[in-house]
């Protein structure tokens, strides 16, 4: 019977260049893309801003010259912004999306639009504040919160008062002390609302920052052994099974090698266990270093080791094998047993026919106690399988 292979999916040029298009402008990861489109956002809401500004000035509610220099001075800050955030040239400030500088340019935006604006309709403009605070307290820090929002009381302030003085007339000094009070009544608030919000955020970031670190310590100790860092008897189990999946569906064959440290026992009785840890941990280096990164290593229990060896037949095993061997031989196991040598024996099986993974590891296991029966300190490998 033939395998039924699906037909690969077919590839829409339309939705390919829509994505290459998508790829160009916000970015080639989602760190990136996050970021562009924040500032891009923020670009629309100022041409928003610039366009009402516009027909403000041709009602007669701001002053003729004012939407053009809003125009003229945000677009080339946003393309400034855009420029350096999309080709990653602020992927390595604590502040990547560039958000604290964007918010002060809002804050002198909007202080110069407050000038420019006729006296009854001037309040308008202090609702932006609301919007810049609401905008930064998703990123900001606590402290950079209370920055934003102590620097835009500083700034209308600072515009009322002078402006009042320069020019009382279009600036009415009662009116603007009014909302300058209002002002004293509601940024305060913003401020508290963006720090707790600030706050809460981080302890969160650093509540699954916590989280994640324990995950992954769960999962270290799940999966690998604590003595010598290699993987547990059950994370090798699970791989073993893999194997066998996918010599089932793909042919791929695998050898297992069993390994047992020669005279451990002896080792343990003679020097104590403390040099014995030293001894499987000197192992364990030495077969990190001597096999291939697709090679797994498991400790399978007390003194003995596992192999398992992807697309590799016995004759390429035992070259890894002697390999080791030689490395363990010029390997010091600990400084005050100076000639303590770790030896082992090792038997080989080669799951290259349909079988059951059990059986596999019999004839490991078997190889193994023939290299021991014999003298121990070599390599047998387990007699073909019989189709």
């Amino acid at each position: 019977m033939t395998q039924f292979t699906p037909p690969a999916p077919a590839h829409d040029p339309i939705v390919e260049a829509v994505g290459r298009l998508v790829n160009l402008i916000f970015g080639p990861d989602r760190a990136t893309r996050a970021r562009t489109a924040a500032i891009l956002l923020c670009a629309i809401m100022y041409g928003i801003c610039c366009s009402a500004a516009y027909y403000a000035a041709e009602i007669n509610l701001m002053r003729p010259f004012a939407p053009k220099l809003l125009w003229a001075t945000s677009m080339p800050a946003y393309v400034l912004f855009y420029s350096l955030v999309r080709f990653g040239k602020t992927k390595h400030l604590k502040d990547p999306t560039l958000m604290l500088p964007q918010n002060v340019f809002a804050l002198l935006a909007i202080a110069f639009a407050y000038t420019a604006i006729a006296p009854h309709d001037r309040g308008v403009v202090l609702v932006l504040i609301a919007l810049v605070m609401v905008f930064g307290m998703y990123t900001h820090t606590p402290k950079q919160s209370v920055q934003i929002g102590v620097l835009a009381m500083l700034l209308l302030g600072l515009s009322m008062g002078i402006l009042a003085h320069i020019d009382p007339e279009y600036y009415p000094p009662k009116l603007e002390l009014l909302r300058f009070e209002l002002l004293l009544g509601t940024v305060p608030t913003l401020i508290f609302s963006a720090y707790q919000i600030s706050s809460w955020r981080n302890r969160l970031a650093a509540q699954r920052r916590d989280l994640r670190v324990a995950l992954e310590q769960v999962q270290q100790m799940a999966t690998h052994d604590v003595l010598t860092g290699l993987y547990n008897r059950r994370f090798m189990q699970d791989k073993l099974e893999d194997a066998v999946k996918r010599f089932d569906r793909y042919g791929e064959r695998f050898t297992v090698v069993l390994i047992d440290l020669d005279h451990f026992k002896r080792v343990n009785d003679q020097y104590g266990h403390k040099v014995g840890d030293q001894a499987l941990m000197a192992f364990a280096n030495a077969a990190g270093i001597v096999l291939r990164e697709t090679d797994i290593i498991a400790r399978w229990g007390g003194e003995e080791f596992i192999f398992l060896l992807p697309n590799t037949n016995a004759e390429k095993a035992l070259i890894a094998l002697e390999r080791l061997r030689q490395t363990l031989a010029n390997c010091t196991v600990t400084d005050t047993v100076p000639n303590l040598r770790v030896k082992f024996s090792a038997g080989l099986a080669v799951h290259d026919t349909v079988t059951a993974l059990n059986h596999t590891l019999e004839r490991a296991d078997k190889a193994l106690y023939q290299a021991k029966s014999e003298g121990r300190d070599r390599n047998v490998t387990a007699p073909p399988e019989k189709p």
